[in-house]
């Protein structure tokens, strides 16, 4: 962000905009974006310690803490967690596996009905 706020362009685009969101924060670039956003001593250290998702909501001149939580369906889709993605692929390769096994059954048990008449 520290780049971004030096370019010719970078500040124009941030105070002419009605809606800004700031996320977690590098210790380097945060007195910087302090001064731009005219945060308080508590948005600072916020933006220091927030977690995933964590921030400032910014609407006009009112500031509102936030924190984006992602449905169930989002964060099956978009997590790029090592552990949740091979979870993820397990679930996956269990119901095919539960499938076939459906699908097994119902062929024998449509086999037996057919022989049986």
């Amino acid at each position: 962000m520290g780049d971004f706020l030096k370019s010719p362009y970078g500040l124009p685009i941030i105070t002419n905009s009605s809606i800004q969101i700031l996320l977690k924060q590098s210790p380097t670039t945060i007195d910087e974006l302090q001064k731009t956003f005219n945060l308080t001593d508590e948005e600072k250290f916020l933006l220091l310690e927030s977690d995933k998702g964590e921030g400032i909501f910014f609407a006009g001149l009112k500031h509102v803490a936030i924190k984006n939580i992602a449905s169930y369906t989002e964060d099956q889709i978009i997590t790029s967690d090592p552990s949740q993605v091979l979870a993820i692929k397990k679930a996956k390769h269990e119901a095919e596996e539960d499938k076939e096994v459906a699908y097994e059954a119902s062929r024998k048990e449509l086999e037996e009905a057919e022989n049986n008449n």
